[in-house]
C-alpha cells in the first residue's frame, strides 16, 4: 500500500476541492485533552428493540434506565432532528446528509435539552452530544471508505464509537452486506438511523444494526462475526487513545476471526487527526499498520472539527490480516 497523500474535501466539490467550515461560537463543544470517555452499549435491532435484554456491559455513566429511556422511538427521533441541527452533508462527504449541528452551533443548548429529555432517569451529567458533530477522524475513514468501495463491499462491517455514524453509513453505501454502528451513547443509535433514512439507506440491501454496549470491556469474540472493523476520532483522551490503539491491534490479531466475506480476511481501519501528538496513532501502533489516506479540513476560524486550528488533518490507518 503506497503512502498516503493529504487530499483536501468539499462538501461542494467533492474530494479534489478545499472546504471552508463556518466560525464556531464560544460555548462549543470540543474534543480537547481535557474530554470525558463516553459512556457505554447495548445490541439493539435497527427498530431499536434490544436483542439481549439483559447481561449488556454498559460504559461509565450508562445503565438499563437510560437506554431505556433512549432508545429509538418517536420522541428520540425529534430530539435528534430538533430544531437545533440540520439536515447537512459534512465536510469530507458531500454524498451523506445528516442531521448535524452548525460547526458546533446551539451544543450546549442540545446538551441541556438531551439532559432534560432523561431527567427522569439521569439525574443529569451526561457527556455532550458527541453524535451531532461529524468529527474529523470518522469523516476520514467515511471518505476512505467512499473512494475504495471494495474494501467494505459485500463484507460485515463494526463501527466502534460511531457517533453520528458516518463511516457506518459510507460503508452502506459502499456496498456492505451488513453493518452494526456501535457508539455507547444510546442516543447514538438513533442519531445513525435517523441519518440513515436521510440517506435513503434503511430500505436498502445492507443490514443495519446498531449497539450500546462497551466493547472494549467484553471478550475481543464479540467482534468475530465482522470482516472491517473501524474507528475514528477515538483517540481524543489519553486513556481511550492507548485503550482503542490496543484494543484494535489485538482485533486485527484475533487467530479467531472465522468469518470470510467478499475479500476475505479481516480488516481494521483507525481514523485519527493527532489532536495531541503525545497519544496519537504513529507508524507501529499494530502490526503490520500503513498510512492509507489522508485528508484535511480547513476552516475559517476556530471550529468545532479543528479546535483552535486553520486546519485538521486526519489519517486513515489501515491493516489487513488475511485468510491463513
Amino acid at each position: 500500500m503506497a503512502s498516503a497523500a493529504v487530499v483536501r474535501a468539499s462538501t461542494a466539490a467533492g474530494p479534489s476541492s478545499r472546504v471552508v467550515a463556518a466560525r464556531r461560537p464560544r460555548g462549543s463543544i470540543h474534543r480537547g485533552a481535557s474530554s470525558s470517555p463516553r459512556p457505554g452499549r447495548r445490541w439493539t435491532r435497527p427498530d431499536g428493540a434490544s436483542s439481549s435484554a439483559t447481561g449488556a456491559v454498559m460504559g461509565d455513566g450508562w445503565d438499563a434506565r437510560l437506554a431505556d429511556a433512549f432508545r429509538d422511538c418517536p420522541e428520540t427521533r425529534a430530539l435528534v432532528t430538533c430544531d437545533l441541527v440540520a439536515l447537512r452533508p459534512c465536510e469530507l462527504c458531500p454524498e451523506l446528509r445528516m442531521w448535524l449541528l452548525d460547526d458546533g452551533d446551539d451544543v450546549l443548548a442540545l446538551w441541556e435539552r438531551t439532559e432534560a429529555f432523561a431527567a427522569a432517569s439521569s439525574g443529569g451529567g451526561l457527556c455532550p452530544p458527541y453524535w451531532a458533530v461529524p468529527w474529523v477522524g470518522g469523516q476520514g475513514v467515511a471518505r476512505y471508505i467512499l473512494d475504495n468501495p471494495e474494501v467494505v463491499r459485500g463484507r460485515s462491517v463494526l463501527d466502534v464509537g460511531s457517533g453520528c455514524g458516518v463511516a457506518a453509513l459510507a460503508a452502506a453505501k459502499a456496498g456492505a452486506a451488513r453493518v452494526c454502528a456501535n457508539d455507547i451513547d444510546p442516543l447514538a443509535a438513533v442519531a445513525f438511523l435517523a441519518n440513515a433514512d436521510a440517506c435513503g439507506l434503511s430500505n436498502g440491501p445492507c443490514e443495519l444494526e446498531t449497539s450500546h454496549e462497551d466493547l472494549l470491556r467484553v471478550p475481543i469474540s464479540r467482534t468475530r462475526a465482522y470482516d472491517v472493523v473501524m474507528a475514528g476520532d477515538v483517540c481524543f483522551a489519553k486513556g481511550l487513545a492507548e485503550a482503542f490503539q490496543s484494543w484494535l491491534s489485538t482485533v486485527a490479531e484475533d487467530d479467531g476471526h472465522d468469518r470470510v466475506g467478499a475479500g476475505g480476511g479481516r480488516t481494521v481501519l483507525l481514523g485519527d487527526p493527532a489532536r495531541q501528538t503525545r497519544w496519537a496513532p504513529t507508524a507501529g501502533w499494530a502490526v503490520g499498520v500503513e498510512r492509507a489516506a489522508a485528508y484535511e479540513v480547513v476552516t475559517a476560524a476556530t471550529s468545532a472539527l479543528t479546535e483552535g486550528a486553520a486546519s485538521r488533518t486526519t489519517t486513515v490507518w489501515r491493516v489487513d490480516r488475511p485468510v491463513v
